[in-house]
């Protein structure tokens, strides 16, 4: 009997064990042009952006959160916030939840043409069955240049530095007054140092399709075999919005009560991505994962081969640390890019596509393209060119990643033979935003703790051209 008893004894630690370490898996769901219906933790935004529902405060007050690996900051609209790209969102009341503390500091936030200034904030994260004491995030009192569709932004980057380790609070009314150590400002790496069942603060996004993941819909897309352009079937009408706007997914009722007087203090900062071309769907939900947020470690199931791991910019003359690769050559077929001196590439899930600096995509533009569109900030192309595009090669840091064109294209109008890029002119003259143009090609997975983005071939996509590996020297 003791024998039997040590046995399940073992069994159970075991268990225990593999629980603890084994990475946790959100399914992300394609979503309905009227709904935008939830089965799980997350879903897919337009522009291949992804969701998740998120709870603050005790009681909790729930929200629809865009996942940010740019930045490690997570933000909510406030109750302060009267501008009007406020209209339509939810609104966290701070005076509403019994954990909140204000730590009496203004963060800013800026998403390429859109800027959001919040009050910072700690309170109870509740995401994915993970809960988060002391969580740091801002409520937005001003945004700017945002579309409707989310509440806010999850942080899912690198930790932002607030300046100091210890803030005294300065809030008034019913929140707490006292000094707050500052937590990590990511996410993951806050719930994986709170002991929240996290084996590690890495987590990685992979889609199941073998075309472009998510297209411009948030739907998995297929791909023309004859022109290599992803095919959405779908499609109805096209909508486009400027830079740093997001899809128009019903966020809810707004609700009005007093506001909260906090009176900030101090103030901060960080640069981050933006938004581009949004495309409407009218397909219905469905039951099958588009894709997985995977937190706590890599999801090796899914994956052909290793992860190649890409060590990050240790530019000192960064603004802030966010998921930036040294890019040291560029090449579309004969069209070369040689970087300047310190050219980052930063890996960005809050844009769909791959910016690049004026110069280089004019050059692209010249040579591929025939018609720049302003207000998106990418290129029109011929759906029947498509097949004669050649291989976007990249080299970041050590390795090479080729991504073929399918991946940085999509249809506008089959009937019309119109069809467009995701190549983007940006706003730096030096450095490069990956969006989920790139991302959502890969499994791709962030680690903090050993400061890498790791890229992996999804099982299925070996043979499509989509390669990455090691620079040989």
């Amino acid at each position: 009997m003791r024998t039997a008893f040590l046995c399940l004894a073992a069994l159970a630690q075991f268990a225990l064990n593999a629980a603890a370490t084994s990475p946790i898996t959100v399914p992300l769901f394609r979503r309905s042009d009227d709904g935008g219906i939830y089965k799980a933790a997350g879903q897919a935004l337009d522009n291949g952006v992804l969701a998740g529902k998120v709870k603050i405060g005790n009681p909790p007050q729930e929200f629809t959160f865009a996942f940010d690996t740019t930045t490690g900051y997570s933000w909510v609209r406030g109750s302060r916030c009267k501008t009007d790209n406020c209209r339509g969102r939810c609104t966290y009341y701070a005076r509403k939840s019994e954990d909140a503390v204000s730590y009496g500091k203004k963060f800013s936030v800026e998403y390429g043409d859109s800027c959001v200034d919040t009050h910072v904030y700690t309170d109870t994260f509740e995401f994915a069955g993970l809960t988060v004491k002391d969580m740091p995030f801002g409520g937005a009192y001003r945004m700017s240049g945002f579309g409707e569709g989310f509440d806010g932004y999850l942080g899912l980057g690198r930790d932002v530095d607030f300046n100091e380790t210890k803030i005294h609070s300065s809030a008034s009314g019913g929140l707490a007054k006292r000094d707050i150590p500052v937590s990590a400002s990511g996410f993951v790496p806050n719930a994986f140092q709170s002991g929240s069942g996290l084996a590690s603060a890495q987590f990685g996004m992979y889609t199941t399709t073998t075309g472009s993941g998510f297209d411009q819909s948030g739907a998995a897309t297929t791909t023309d075999p004859t022109t290599g352009a992803t095919i959405d079937p779908n499609a109805s009408t096209n909508t486009t919005l400027t830079p740093g706007a997001t899809p128009n997914v019903p966020a809810g009722t707004t609700t009005t009560t007093p506001t909260d007087t906090t009176t900030p203090v101090t103030d901060g900062g960080v640069t981050s991505g933006g938004f581009g071309v949004m495309k409407r769907n009218n397909k219905e939900d469905t039951e099958e994962p588009a894709g997985y947020l995977v937190l706590g470690g890599v999801d090796t199931s899914v994956i052909e081969g290793d992860v190649n791991y890409l060590r990050l910019s240790d530019n000192p003359d960064a603004p802030a640390k966010n998921w930036d690769i040294c890019i040291r050559h560029a090449s579309f077929g004969s069209l070369k890019f040689a970087q300047e001196k310190n050219a980052i590439a930063s890996i960005s899930t809050s844009t769909s596509f791959i910016v690049m600096p004026p110069t280089q995509a004019d050059a692209f533009h010249e040579k591929f393209a025939s018609k720049y569109e302003y207000a998106t900030k990418s290129y029109s192309i011929k759906c029947s060119e498509i097949k004669n595009l050649p291989t976007l090669k990249m080299t970041l840091e050590d390795h090479i990643v080729e991504l073929p064109p399918k991946y940085w294209t999509a249809v506008v109008d089959a009937d019309r033979d119109c069809c467009t890029t995701k190549i983007s002119r940006g706003s730096s003259d030096r450095d490069w935003v990956l969006g989920t143009a790139m991302t959502n090609a890969f499994y791709t997975t962030f680690d903090p703790e050993a400061e890498t983005v790791g890229l992996a071939i999804k099982k299925g996509q070996s043979k499509d051209g989509l390669r990455v590996y090691r620079k040989s020297h």
